[in-house]
């Protein structure tokens, strides 16, 4: 089992890959979006459509995984928060 460090830790590594991967996505996206007469006369408007709705689709999915990870982050670092206070209280009433 994993402790909250190493899931932390992980969180943060799959966020930094999935900010890679966004930017990736986002170049590919916009090369697809460049002048049509850059292209080969053999790649066609409804693949160039097609390619562009798939990475669309994968951008919109990376992003949803970046909010989860960043809400799960937010959630340990409250959490962490609530257990020093919990903590402060306890040895508050011990005194």
């Amino acid at each position: 089992m994993l402790s909250a460090e190493e899931i932390l830790c992980s969180t943060q590594q799959v966020i930094a890959g999935l900010e890679a991967l966004r930017g990736e996505n986002r170049s590919l996206l916009e090369s697809l979006q460049e002048a049509p007469e850059s292209r080969p006369a053999a790649e066609s408007g409804s693949v160039e459509q097609e390619k562009s709705g798939i990475i669309r689709q994968s951008l919109e999915r990376i992003e949803l995984g970046l909010s989860e990870a960043q809400v799960m982050m937010a959630l340990s670092a409250h959490l962490g928060s609530l257990e020093a206070e919990k903590q402060k209280l306890r040895a508050q009433v011990s005194i």
